[in-house]
């Protein structure tokens, strides 16, 4: 009789990875928050935080491939007893952080392709990132037709002030220009009448 006994836990390697990856993904957030939040002089900006950033990233797309290529090949534990529509939402909040944890890099990667720029990982040695031809050597108003399709994207998709803060009408309704071209609105306290 040949019996399989049924899996209670993730093998070694998936929780390696797993952990691993978790921990490259938060710092490679904070990284991105130093170079992209603070100035250079103020107490949590980094110097290397850009090149860091990228070495964890490629990091993070590596040892997200060979997770994707583990989780394909090897068993896993069922999931607990629990109703069908938290079954599918678990598999495809499962599914949405594989593509992030592969998405997020590969954006990365497109960024460096269209800047042909080399990567210093940790400081050991450069690499330079496979340029992908299509972004690398694009024309200049292909370059700008994804550069508006990525400013609306923000705009639209992600809700954010990307888009926003280059308008001029936004900064000019909104308060007054400084000679810096900032805006210098005040904050309203949640308190004030509108």
């Amino acid at each position: 009789m040949n019996s399989v006994r049924p899996l209670t836990r993730y093998d070694a390697v998936a929780m390696s990875l797993h952990w691993v990856i978790a921990l490259l993904i938060l710092l490679d957030f904070a990284l991105a928050m130093s170079f992209s939040q603070f100035n250079p002089g103020d107490v949590l900006y980094l110097p290397s935080a850009y090149d860091l950033h990228m070495a964890v990233g490629m990091c993070v797309l590596t040892l997200s491939v060979a997770r994707v290529i583990w989780r394909l090949t090897h068993r896993r534990p069922p999931l607990p007893d629990m109703a069908l529509p938290l079954r599918w939402l678990a598999r495809a909040s499962h599914f949405l952080l594989y593509v992030f944890m592969i998405v997020a890099p590969v954006s990365g990667w497109l960024v460096l392709s269209l800047r042909h720029k080399a990567t210093s990982v940790f400081g050991l040695f450069r690499w330079a990132w496979p340029s992908l031809p299509a972004i690398a050597h694009m024309a200049r108003p292909e370059r700008v037709a994804l550069h508006v399709t990525a400013a609306l994207y923000h705009h639209f998709g992600r809700r954010d002030a990307v888009l926003i803060r280059m308008l001029p009408l936004h900064t000019r309704r909104r308060g007054k220009n400084n000679l810096a071209g900032e805006c210098t609105t005040a904050p309203v306290s949640p308190e004030s009448p509108s």
